[in-house]
C-alpha cells in the first residue's frame, strides 16, 4: 500500500506553488509596465511614488494654466502692438499733409483733397483704437471689452468709452503686461489724436490763408505731442512683451524639470525591464519543470 502524502502549510508543494505565482504576478507585471512604458501602472504598486506622480501632474496643469494665459497675454499685447503702429503711420502722413498745406504751394482744391486724405487716415486711426484680440474683445477698451471703446458723436468728436484697466496674465502672476488704456494711447476727446485730426481737417477747408496757417501749425505740435503718445505706449508694451517671453522661457523650463522629474518617478528602464523578464521567464520555466519532475507523478500516483 502507497505511503500516504501529506499537505499542510508547510509542505515543500504549497511553498513551490506560491513562488511559481509571485513569479507569474510580477511577469504579468512587467508586461503591463512594458506595453505602458511606465513603472506605475497602480498607485498600490508603490504608493510614495504615486503621491508624488499625482502631485507633479498637479503642477504641470498648473503650469499649462499659466503658459495659456501668457499665450493670450502676448497675443493681446502684440495685436494692441501692431494697432500702434499703425496709428503712428497715419499720424506721420498726416503730418506730411500738414507740412504741405503750411507752405501754401498749393490750391484750395489740393487741400480739399488733402482733407479728404485726412477723413480717411482718422477713420483708420478710430479702426485701429477699436482694434479686437483673437476672443473679439477690444484691446484699448480696458475692462469694458465687450463694446468699442471709441465713437464719433454727431458733431464728429471721438470719446473713449471704456473703463478701467483690462485683465493680464493672472493666473501666471502677471497682471500688468495689458494693452494701455485708450486715452493713454489717443489722448483725451479734447486735445488727443481724434481731435488733433479733425482739426486738421477744418484748417484745411479754412480759405482764409491767416486763419488757416495758425491753425496748421497748432494742429502740427498737437500732432508731434500725439505721437508721442504712441511712441510711450508702444514702448510700454514691448517692454510687457519682454517680460512675458521672460515668464514663458521660465515655465517652460519649469516644465521641462517637471516632465524629467515625473518620468523619473514613474518612467520604465525598458532595457532592464526586458532583462528581468527573461530572467524570470527562465526561472518559472525551470521551477515549473522541477515542480513537475518532483511532484508532478508521486501525488496522483499514490492517490491511484
Amino acid at each position: 500500500m502507497p505511503s500516504p502524502v501529506y499537505v499542510n502549510s508547510r509542505s515543500p508543494i504549497p511553498v513551490q506553488s506560491d513562488r511559481m505565482g509571485r513569479l507569474e504576478d510580477r511577469l504579468a507585471q512587467l508586461d503591463k509596465q512594458i506595453s505602458t512604458g511606465k513603472r506605475l501602472t497602480e498607485p498600490a504598486e508603490d504608493p510614495a511614488a504615486a503621491n508624488r506622480a499625482a502631485m507633479l501632474a498637479r503642477l504641470d496643469s498648473q503650469l499649462v494654466a499659466e503658459e495659456r494665459s501668457l499665450q493670450r497675454a502676448t497675443s493681446r499685447l502684440a495685436l494692441a502692438e501692431t494697432a500702434i503702429e499703425n496709428s503712428g503711420e497715419a499720424l506721420l502722413r498726416a503730418r506730411e499733409l500738414a507740412l504741405a498745406a503750411a507752405n501754401g504751394t498749393f490750391s484750395a482744391d489740393d487741400r480739399l483733397v488733402f482733407a479728404r486724405e485726412v477723413q480717411i487716415l482718422r477713420a483708420q486711426l478710430i479702426d485701429s483704437a477699436n482694434a479686437r484680440d483673437e476672443s473679439g474683445r477690444f484691446l484699448f477698451a480696458g475692462s469694458r471689452n465687450a463694446e468699442p471703446p471709441y465713437a464719433a458723436d454727431i458733431d464728429g468728436v471721438v470719446q473713449w468709452r471704456g473703463f478701467s484697466q483690462a485683465p493680464g496674465a493672472e493666473a501666471a502672476g502677471i497682471g500688468t503686461a495689458t494693452p494701455p488704456r485708450g486715452p493713454e494711447a489717443f489722448g483725451d476727446a479734447a486735445s488727443g489724436t481724434f481731435a488733433q485730426l479733425k482739426a486738421l481737417e477744418e484748417a484745411l477747408a479754412e480759405p482764409d490763408a491767416e486763419l488757416r496757417n495758425p491753425a496748421i501749425a497748432a494742429v502740427l505740435d498737437g500732432l508731434g505731442t500725439s505721437y508721442n503718445r504712441l511712441t510711450a505706449a508702444q514702448a510700454s508694451l514691448g517692454a510687457g512683451l519682454a517680460r512675458l517671453e521672460g515668464e514663458g522661457t521660465r515655465i517652460a523650463a519649469a516644465r521641462l524639470d517637471t516632465a524629467e522629474a515625473l518620468a523619473a518617478v514613474t518612467g520604465l528602464d525598458l532595457t532592464a525591464a526586458f532583462a528581468e523578464m527573461q530572467a524570470l521567464q527562465l526561472t518559472l520555466s525551470a521551477a515549473q519543470a522541477s515542480f513537475s519532475r518532483i511532484y508532478g507523478n508521486s501525488l496522483f500516483d499514490r492517490l491511484g
